[in-house]
């Protein structure tokens, strides 16, 4: 009597459910992820009816940034990271202290960025930027 020898089969993973244990994965991480929000500046823009206010002159921080990157506040002119101790001194001295940022149109963006970021770490609570004339 001759015996025939089995023939064994690998074992295989199957790979028909791959798909739907990775969709599974994606909703599961989706779901459980929390996302840290980093609260910005309010920015309150002016509308076409809206009017110009008056604003004492004592309670004015102007910041001006040049094209070459020159920072000044008030004709001064000072480093970014003296910013926020300028203002900061300022703020507590003056609660009705409004920072106007004038940046020249030439004036790599990121500068402005910078000094928002600057005046945000100050705690600045009223800040306009003004706009080029003419």
């Amino acid at each position: 009597m001759i015996l025939k020898k089995k023939t064994r089969s690998e074992p295989e993973i199957p790979s028909s459910s791959m798909s739907d244990v990775a969709f599974l994965l994606l909703i599961f991480f989706l779901v459980t992820t929390i996302f840290n929000l980093e609260r910005g500046l309010d920015l309150t823009l002016p509308n076409s009816q809206s009017s110009p206010k008056r604003i004492n002159p004592k309670n004015i921080c102007e910041i001006k940034i040049a094209a070459t990157g020159k920072i000044t506040i008030d004709d001064k002119e000072v480093g970014l990271p003296e910013i926020e101790t300028i203002v900061r001194k300022r703020a507590l001295e003056n609660e009705k202290l409004m920072c106007v940022i004038e940046t020249d149109p030439k004036a790599y963006y990121g500068f402005m960025v910078d000094v928002l970021d600057e005046l945000k770490t100050a705690e600045a609570r009223k800040i306009t930027l003004r706009t080029g004339k003419g």
